[in-house]
């Protein structure tokens, strides 16, 4: 593997790194409502799938935002991910410290 290649698959990953997250949402914005204008105006039924794609990508890039940011984007995307989905997907869930100890802790009280 020549540098030249080396520096390129860095060069992406950074992209994808930084971008992602965007991309994944817009895409997906965009893939489900064309399925679901494709579902509603002619009837396809591949449409389903579809608008089924591109909500898996929206919601993929909230996760890349989330363990980019420690955040959520949008509630609806921290109430699918912190509700309805397994806590081992929630790139949030072990992030945060306390910022005052617990009183069992203090000597004295």
């Amino acid at each position: 593997m020549s540098l030249v290649t080396l520096g390129i698959a860095i060069l992406g990953l950074l992209g994808l790194w930084l971008l992602g997250g965007f991309v994944l949402r817009l895409s997906g914005l965009l893939l489900f409502i064309a399925g679901s204008a494709g579902l509603a105006i002619g009837g396809d039924a591949n449409g389903i799938l579809v608008a089924a794609i591109g909500m898996l990508c929206w919601l993929g890039g909230h996760w890349h935002y989330a363990l980019r940011h420690q955040e959520y984007k949008s509630p609806l995307a921290r109430h699918i991910f912190c509700r309805w989905a397994p806590a081992w997907l929630d790139p949030t869930r072990d992030w945060s410290v306390p910022l005052a100890p617990d009183r069992r802790d203090r000597s004295g009280r």
